[in-house]
This record gives C-alpha cells, sequence and structure tokens, in this order.
C-alpha cells in the first residue's frame, strides 16, 4: 500500500549521474499470487529508464520475510544497507513499501540512513526525499500500513494452522514419507498422501525397530544403502530412525504445538497400537536400557542388585568377567553362569502352551480398553472445539476443559503404551522357543528379558565360592508370570 503524498524531486539532482541500487524480495508465494523477484527487477529498471537512473546494483532476496516476525535473515538486504551507507546509491528503488520492510523499526533506521546520506526512496512509481518532512510522513505512513498488513497476515496464517489442526489437515513442512496434492487449477493443497518411495522407509523401520533391532543398527544399514535421509543425503543416525518410529503423524494422528489434537485428514503409514508400541519402547524411561550403539553385554543395565536396586554392570573380577553393583559393590556373579541361567528360565517360559494367549488377551484387552477411553475424550474435546470457534463456548471455559481432558487423555494412551506386548516377543514365544531364540541378535535377546522379567542378583553366603542358581531371582512382570 503506499499513501497519498505528491512525488517530490530534488531539483538540483542530475538524473544522468544519479546511481540507482535496486532492491526485490518477496516471501514464501507458492501459489505465485504476487510479484516474483524477477518481476519486480523489471518494473524497477522500468521506472530508472524513465527517470534516467543508472542502475549500479540489483540486489535480491527470495523467500525471506520483511516482517518483525521474520526468522531469517535477509543477507542482501544487509549489502544494500551496507551500499547507502557507504555512499555508493543516490537512489535505493524497490516495487513497493514492503519490499524493503515491514517493520516500523527497520523502516525507522532505513529513513534516518537516508536523510543521513541523502538518499532517495523510489516505489510504486514515486520518489522520496527524506530531508522532506512530508515525505518522511508519507513514506512512515506507507511503512505504518505494511506493518499493519504484516500483522494482519500473522493473525490469518496462526487462524489457518488452528483450523488445518483442529480438523487434521497439514500444515507447515511436509512430513518425510507423503507428498502432498494440489488443484492444477488453483493450486490449492488438496491432501497428503503416501510417496511410494520414502513411505516404505518409514514402513521398514518401524516394523525392524518393532521386531527388535537397534534404532542405531537400522540407520546404519540405511546409510550402506544410500537410502537418503528426510532431510536429503546421506547421514543416517539413530535419532532419525527414533523420530520416525515414534511421530504420532505415521499413525494419523495430527500434531500441533507439541501435542496431538486429533485424527490426521491423511492415511496413516502404520496402525495405532504399532505407533503405541514403538512408543513404548522407545520413549517410555522405564523400558529404556543402554544405548543400543554400545550393548554387549546380556544383562548390563537390566538386572538389578538384590541389596541396594542398582543396575549391575559387566567387569573384570579376578581375571572373569562378571557383573558387578558398582553403586555398593554388594554383588559380584560370573556373567557366563548368569547369562546361562537366566536365558534357560526365558526360553522354558517362552515355550510355555499358554504363554501366547497370556501375552495377548492381557494386552489386547488393556489396550482396546486405554485406546476407547482416550477416543472418547478426544472426541469430547473435539466437540468443545468446535463450541469455541462458533461462538458457543469462551476461551475461558475451553482452557478450563482442556485443563482436565488432555492429562486424561495422555495417561490413557500412556497406559495404552505400557501394556502392549513388543512384537520380538510375541514372534519368539511358541513350541519352538528355543530355536527362534537362537536367532535373535543381542539387542533383541535383551528386550525380551527386560519385557518379561526383573532380574535381581543377590550376595551369596559367607564362605561360598560356587555359583548357586538360587542367588539368581527372577521377578515375571505382568500376565506372564
Amino acid at each position: 500500500m503506499t499513501s497519498t503524498m505528491p512525488r517530490q524531486r530534488p531539483a538540483s539532482r542530475d538524473a544522468a549521474a544519479v546511481r540507482a541500487v535496486i532492491y526485490t524480495r518477496v516471501s514464501s508465494d507458492p501459489n505465485e499470487r504476487g510479484r516474483s523477484v524477477s518481476e519486480q527487477e523489471d518494473e524497477c529498471r522500468a521506472v530508472c529508464q524513465r527517470e534516467g537512473w543508472q542502475v549500479v546494483a540489483v540486489y535480491s532476496d527470495n523467500d525471506r520475510s520483511a516482517s518483525r516476525y521474520a526468522t531469517k535473515a535477509r543477507p542482501q538486504y544487509k549489502r544494500v544497507i551496507a551500499a547507502v551507507d557507504a555512499g555508493e546509491a543516490d537512489v535505493l528503488v524497490t516495487w513497493e513499501a514492503s519490499r524493503a520492510q515491514r517493520d516500523l523499526t527497520a523502516y525507522a533506521s532505513l529513513r534516518d540512513l537516508c536523510e543521513r546520506r541523502g538518499v532517495l526512496l523510489s516505489y510504486s512509481g514515486r520518489t522520496y526525499d527524506m530531508t522532506d518532512a512530508d515525505d518522511r510522513f508519507g513514506t512512515g505512513l506507507d511503512a505504518l500500513l505494511a506493518e499493519r498488513e504484516s500483522d494482519q497476515t500473522r493473525k490469518r496464517v496462526l487462524r489457518a494452522v488452528r483450523a488445518n489442526a483442529e480438523k487434521g489437515r497439514p500444515h507447515g513442512r511436509l512430513l518425510y514419507g507423503y507428498r502432498r496434492e494440489y488443484d492444477p487449477a488453483t493450486r490449492e493443497l488438496i491432501g497428503q498422501v503416501p510417496d511410494p518411495v520414502t513411505s516404505e522407509v518409514v514402513k521398514e523401520a518401524a516394523r525392524r525397530v518393532l521386531a527388535g533391532e537397534t534404532p542405531y543398527a537400522v540407520a546404519q544399514d540405511l546409510d550402506r544403502r544410500g537410502v537418503p535421509t528426510p532431510r536429503g543425503g546421506a547421514g543416517w543416525d539413530l535419532t532419525q530412525v527414533k523420530r520416525l518410529c515414534v511421530n504420532p503423524g505415521y499413525a494419523g494422528k495430527r500434531v500441533h504445538q507439541g501435542r496431538v489434537v486429533g485424527d490426521a485428514a491423511w492415511p496413516p503409514l502404520v496402525d495405532e497400537a504399532t505407533h503405541l508400541s514403538l512408543v513404548a519402547k522407545l520413549s517410555d524411561p522405564s523400558r529404556r536400557s543402554q544405548r543400543d550403539s554400545a550393548v554387549k553385554h546380556l544383562l548390563s543395565g537390566i538386572a538389578v542388585c538384590g541389596v541396594c536396586g542398582g543396575r549391575l554392570r559387566v567387569q573384570k573380577n579376578r581375571g572373569f568377567l562378571a557383573y558387578l553393583c558398582t553403586d555398593g559393590f554388594h554383588v559380584s556373579r560370573l556373567e557366563e553362569k548368569v547369562d546361562e541361567l537366566v536365558q534357560g528360565v526365558t526360553v522354558a517360559r517362552l515355550q510355555r502352551p499358554d504363554v501366547l494367549a497370556v501375552l495377548a488377551d492381557d494386552g489386547d484387552e488393556t489396550v482396546a480398553t486405554a485406546l476407547a477411553e482416550a477416543r472418547e475424550k478426544r472426541a469430547r474435546l473435539d466437540g468443545f472445539y468446535d463450541a469455541a470457534a462458533s461462538g458457543e463456548l469462551t476461551p475461558a471455559a475451553l482452557a478450563r476443559i482442556e485443563a482436565r481432558l488432555l492429562p486424561e487423555i495422555d495417561e490413557a494412551e500412556r497406559r495404552a503404551q505400557r501394556a502392549t506386548v513388543p512384537a520380538v516377543v510375541a514372534g519368539t514365544a511358541g513350541p519352538d522357543a528355543a530355536a527362534r531364540w537362537a536367532e535373535l541378535t543381542l539387542p533383541q535377546r535383551r528386550e525380551v528379558i527386560d519385557t518379561l522379567m526383573t532380574v535381581r542378583v543377590h550376595p551369596t553366603g559367607r564362605g561360598v565360592r560356587t555359583f548357586r542358581p538360587e542367588d539368581v531371582e527372577i521377578v515375571w512382570k505382568g500376565a506372564v508370570g
């Protein structure tokens, strides 16, 4: 927007000697509704030609905001300011006032610089002299209008973000594993659908981690195969794989400001139960053991001291590897003997005829009940969101309702996470458990043991030098006991 103030031009200047610097800028404009930087440059050059000015430099910032909410720097605008300050320009030409700035503070700084250096401002076909009071007023009014328009745009965007979130629509950065579809006529976003290539990477990572592979091992394999990362190029690490596994978006959930706000409008890549199993496996501190890249021993960090409850670590003791209580040095047991005992007990329990039924019935029932409760309360919350949007509910009332329902929804989902049975446990259980156990990797065996039991190692009696199985206590978890 521009003011209606008349154009002011100093009569003392020779137009042919006026050095013009052109600055163009565009914010994100995926639908091409505004002027591109090249179109802006063409129009600015036409102004310079009409006025007889010599264009000495052109600077462009693409995909950069000029508002006071901007998060990205404008490197080319900084060069413009440096050129004006160095006396390399007589007039700064932009397509419209908002191209230079949408921030009153930035405008005031530019105005003062131009006044000090005797540089004119030209935009929207008008030229302004910052030594003239009327021109300062007119350009100031334009700057005020540009900032106001920027604020209104921000409010519209935030409203759209909230509305999209409540309706489950995609917004912001594209979720890896998907691609977006646009209306060919209007170029408006239609929806988000699985990408044929990257969606398979997400599914593979979830499947392999759920089966007991570590995120570190999966990341190494993806790197060896040359699979591009979510940001492009090589360089997979365990953190990236974990993010793929625990992101609610892949289970068809819409996340806004760090929390799930409802079902998404795009199809999920993993089912809800699988997602909860992955979250329980990778995010719950009570089920997290050592860094998966450093796992070398079956029970290190899993077995606990029978005296103080501290986690046991493996160290050499009298020339042999042993599980030691490093907190209080209460116990020391040969690693080989303890591993042999625990693995034998684990396989025997997995071979029992009822283990599959116990694992399935207990887990499925608890998960189903918890998920049903979470869905019911989330549906109620969605109804309150709709009421608030239509003005039937005040923001204060909605805040009170959120404060009550959101923690209850989170607790129900946590119960579902705790009740899920890792796929590696269910896949190993049965009559062939011994053969399947032999095929498991070390991290997978640790996953099974940590899911099924707590291993407590007690101190042996004074004078006893032989290994006694009764000093290793197995405490079964949940229904499997």
